[in-house]
């Protein structure tokens, strides 16, 4: 298992891409109800054209395809519009420290299953929002590999138990959000990974226009 925790949120339309206007005021609002990362820098990262691949060395099979890409510092929110404007491929990172004001879950220490102290210490905190020039897989642990017709489902392990949890449309996508956390920093998890509070969801689903489902890994 990687150290960082990656709740991401998925349009049920798969297809989905956003304008780069309804980014912008995503993150705005956001901000606005101090939900965002503190101290945060903006950046968005250009596809080369080139892949990172992580092998077995014993088969030499491809676990893991990573796009490269070039990161390049925009001049915050307000420039996020312009940023994005002609790119089908892109990572927009915006990247802070948390926790913010009103977090979007409280978070435990992974040594913590039984949930028993909330970390309230300062540590990284970035959303990101992603789009590819085609559908992906999202699932734990399939890297980014073009969907086929089996991803209609997304499949997510609970960190605290390995069970799987699964959910319905959340297997592939164009385009999602993804709120990363620091070092083993870990949501409470039980049976769903419907965790965001519904100011979030209503935030979301307002700005997009299109609904999404949650999913949850570990990169």
């Amino acid at each position: 298992m990687s150290e960082h925790y990656s709740h991401l949120l998925i349009p049920r339309e798969r297809e989905f891409v956003p304008k780069p206007a309804q980014v912008a005021a995503f993150l705005d609002w956001l901000v606005r109800l101090r939900s965002a990362p503190c101290d945060a820098s903006v950046s968005v990262g250009k596809h080369l054209g080139k892949v990172r691949t992580a092998k077995d060395f014993l088969t030499d099979e491809v676990l893991l395809t990573i796009p490269v890409r070039d990161f390049a510092v925009l001049d915050g929110v307000g420039a996020i519009e312009a940023g994005l404007d002609g790119l089908d491929d892109y990572v927009l990172r915006f990247s802070g420290v948390g926790p913010p004001g009103r977090p979007v879950f409280a978070l435990y220490a992974a040594s913590d299953p039984s949930w028993q102290s909330e970390i309230r210490s300062e540590s990284f905190y970035e959303v990101n929002l992603h789009l590819r020039a085609g559908s992906v897989a999202l699932s734990e642990g399939r890297g980014e590999r073009l969907c086929d017709s089996t991803d209609g489902e997304g499949v997510f392990r609970n960190p605290w138990n390995n069970a799987e949890i699964k959910v319905p449309g959340a297997g592939c996508a164009r385009f999602w959000i993804e709120f990363m956390f620091g070092n083993w920093q870990v949501p409470r998890i039980e049976k769903s990974l419907d965790l965001l509070p519904p100011e979030i969801m209503v935030l979301v689903t307002e700005t997009f226009g299109v609904s999404f489902s949650q999913g949850g890994v570990f990169v």
